[in-house]
């Protein structure tokens, strides 16, 4: 079975080439084959010349191309080989067409209905000539009937129970037609043609008129259904927003309550937090007062021990550079001088270091005395009395100590050039004592100073210890008053919040109100109309 299949944009061409696709199928390919062609597919009256050429010769000319003939020619030889005719160019071609002949069968479907297929007739004689005329005039009752059923049964609608009486509706109704059509004939001598096409398009119509009404009426139906739901809806969101305004305002009430108690505390917590505040501030200012005073105080002290320390440097710098062979040699003295004696005396005195009473008494010279008494104590062990004088306790002299020590160093025998031309070891001893009781002098003045700073900082301790005290009771009051705010900023915002919320209940009660009072008739009468809207989609079939 070969058919043409005529889509958008199928112009001669391609119906030349599904021509010729058939005829090689017969020919070259020696198959049999059925061309069917339907008049509904003519796109040009030149197909029909075609077609004409088919039935009269089994050819159509000009139909082949170059490359086509190849293989005709090669088919065209060996049936001509087969019936011992000299395989010429036109046998060969002969034969071929030949077999196409014998293999093609055309059947050609056409409607018989107005002038048109009179004049393809008388166009085109091959479609009587080459052809056997077949008429299908009406189709037999119980054909009409299986007709009906097998396409309600492939439909994409349904009428149920009534199916059966649809089948009959449409075959009476074509019969009636025909009888009429033949009634019209008898009367009038014309012809209206009830062909099975026409039967077949009473079923298109009534399926198409049948699902167009049944969506009509659905639409209308379900919007005013639709309507009917929306004021049902706006009923039950009626009562829902009167129950919802029912709880909300107490609620709302509550919330203004507790804006106001919370607005209250707010302001007698700051005005606790203000004093506060102000009596804190004022002890900041006294205790920063105090503390300035204290360190310049302090500075005061320090810069006064400080005009020792160049004293205490160079004594220290001189006793590092002291070599023990110096001291050494202070201990080998037999005799000694008058300077060596009192420098001895007075390291004596300010190690604290004292002769022996059986020596003080047997009224030898004193200053010989204690000379013979470093020798014992302090020269026998020369390193150790180097190290004794630079970490002397200086913080702590005995006032006694002092007066000794500088009667001493006062003595016109114990001058620093005296010393200097008596021993090196001196010189360094000197310097030590000088520096060490200059900076007891000094101590007298810085240590009442710093007794001062010490009984200030006691006393600005416990002032900053009250303070901090204070402090945290501030922050404590300000972290409540933080607290308060932000109660009284949510309670605001849900007092607003609801505030809102039932007026917008309020709105929507008045639209509803007015719309379901104002809609009220429309309900009685859009209800009607889908119960009829009902009633006319049962009755839809027969309708």
């Amino acid at each position: 079975m070969f058919q043409i299949e005529v889509v958008k944009g199928y112009n001669m061409q391609n119906w030349r080439e599904d021509v010729k696709k058939a005829l090689l199928q017969c020919g070259a390919d020696n198959k049999p084959t059925t061309f069917l062609f339907c008049d509904t597919q003519i796109i040009s009256e030149q197909m029909l010349e075609d077609i004409n050429g088919v039935l009269n010769s089994a050819d159509v000319p000009n139909l082949y191309k170059k490359e086509d003939f190849e293989v005709i020619m090669e088919v065209g030889e060996k049936e001509c080989n087969r019936k011992g005719v000299a395989p010429s160019t036109m046998n060969r071609f002969s034969a071929y067409v030949g077999r196409v002949r014998r293999n093609i069968h055309m059947v050609i479907a056409m409607s018989p209905l107005g002038e048109v297929f009179r004049n393809r007739i008388r166009k085109f004689p091959s479609l009587v000539n080459c052809c056997t005329l077949d008429w299908f005039t009406e189709w037999p009752e119980e054909a009409l009937r299986e007709v009906a059923r097998g396409d309600m049964a492939e439909s994409d609608f349904s009428v149920g129970e009534h199916a059966q009486d649809c089948v009959e509706l449409f075959v009476f109704m074509h019969q009636t037609v025909e009888e009429k059509s033949k009634q019209f004939l008898s009367e009038l001598r014309r012809y209206n043609y009830v062909t099975p096409t026409s039967y077949l398009e009473l079923l298109t119509v009534y399926k198409s008129v049948f699902l167009s009404k049944q969506k009509e009426i659905t639409f209308l139906k379900n919007r005013l259904a639709q309507g009917l739901q929306v004021l049902a809806d706006a009923s039950v969101e009626i009562d829902k927003l009167k129950d919802m305004l029912d709880k909300k305002q107490p609620e709302l009430e509550k919330t203004k309550a507790e804006v106001a108690e919370t607005k209250e505390a707010l302001a007698a917590d700051k005005a606790d937090a203000d004093a506060e505040r102000a009596v804190v501030a004022e002890q900041e200012a006294s205790a920063t007062e105090q503390e300035a005073e204290a360190n310049a105080l302090k500075e005061a002290a320090e810069a006064e021990l400080s005009k020792a320390a160049p004293l205490l440097d160079e004594a220290t710098k001189v006793l590092k550079s002291l070599e023990i062979s110096d001291l050494v040699e202070l201990g080998n003295y037999k005799t000694p001088t008058s300077a060596v004696a009192l420098g001895m005396k007075l390291s004596c005195i300010m190690m604290e270091v004292k002769p022996k009473k059986g020596v003080q008494k047997q009224g030898a010279d004193e200053n010989v005395v204690y000379f013979d008494c470093a020798k014992l104590n302090l020269l026998n062990k020369p390193k150790e009395f180097r190290q004794r004088m630079i970490d002397f306790d200086k913080d702590n002299i005995p006032e006694a100590t002092v007066k000794k020590a500088v009667s001493i160093l006062e003595s016109p025998e114990f001058t620093i050039e005296k010393v200097k031309s008596a021993s090196k070891a001196l010189v360094a001893i000197h310097k030590w004592a000088t520096a060490m009781i200059s900076y007891h002098e000094l101590l007298k003045i810085v240590n009442p100073k710093r007794a001062k700073v010490a009984e200030m900082k006691e006393q600005l301790a416990i002032v900053s210890a009250d303070l901090a005290e204070k402090r945290q009771r501030l922050k404590e009051v300000d972290d409540r008053i933080d607290e308060l705010e932000r109660m009284f900023r949510e309670k605001v915002n849900q007092e607003e919040a609801l505030t809102k919320e039932i007026e917008e209940c309020n709105k929507k009660l008045e639209r509803a109100g007015k719309l379901i009072s104002g809609l009220q008739a429309e309900k009685i009468r859009w209800t009607n109309t889908v119960k009829q809207y009902e009633v006319e989609f049962g009755l839809l079939v027969g309708n």
